[in-house]
């Protein structure tokens, strides 16, 4: 019998055995030495752990205990080193593990980052695929101002749609892939629109004094 180990991942309670825990434990090292001096590093960190956990949850749901094939089997679906521009000293993890496809899917959630209510249209944009949200807000409108009908299934909406809060669940929304390269790209991204308002606001009020 292997040695075991319970550990938290993602916010999620795990057993594992102590073989998948040196390749898990190896892999998240070389992460976090990757994106140690990226913007946003904890975050990366963070969702990267969140969907490594969700995949474990999805796919071995009815197993007791996390083996090194199952972490072995995240890796290639998140990403090796190798893919995303990281070295490793942990060469040995890696040899020879095939990429694998895992689709979340798109998931309906409200977009905070492009709002002008709750973000209720730019999330059912992104859901249908529909590249501007203008349209979903034309229609929401349009309805409202014609049918007096719009503003309650909005409300409605607000409420049961959750809110993007992550890279990742960005990334879900939209229906795009989900590895560490697109987690990271997602929130370096936010950090240069953000550093771009912040300038941009800075300029405005210079421009008053």
């Amino acid at each position: 019998m292997k040695d075991v180990k319970n550990i938290n991942l993602g916010g999620y309670p795990f057993v594992i055995d102590l073989d998948a825990y040196v390749t898990l434990d190896h892999y998240l090292m070389t992460i976090e030495k990757h994106f140690a001096r990226t913007a946003g590093f904890e975050d990366i960190v963070s969702d990267i752990e969140s969907r490594m956990a969700e995949i474990w949850k999805e796919e071995f749901s009815d197993k007791k205990i996390i083996t090194k094939d199952d972490v072995e089997l995240s890796i290639s679906v998140m990403g090796r080193p190798e893919d995303f521009g990281a070295e490793t000293q942990y060469e040995d993890d890696y040899n020879d593990l095939p990429l694998t496809e895992f689709n979340f899917g798109r998931k309906l959630m409200r977009d905070p980052q492009d709002k002008i209510l709750g973000g209720v249209c730019s999330g059912l944009a992104a859901y249908f695929g529909i590249p501007d949200a203008i349209w979903i807000r034309g229609l929401f409108a349009v309805l409202f101002f014609t049918a007096g009908f719009g503003l309650i299934p909005y409300i409605i909406l607000y409420f049961v749609m959750p809110e993007a809060r992550t890279a990742s669940d960005r990334l879900e929304m939209r229906g795009e892939d989900i590895n560490v390269d697109s987690i990271a790209n997602e929130i370096e991204e936010g950090f240069e629109k953000f550093t771009d308002k912040v300038t941009e606001f800075t300029d405005k009020i210079s421009k008053k004094k």
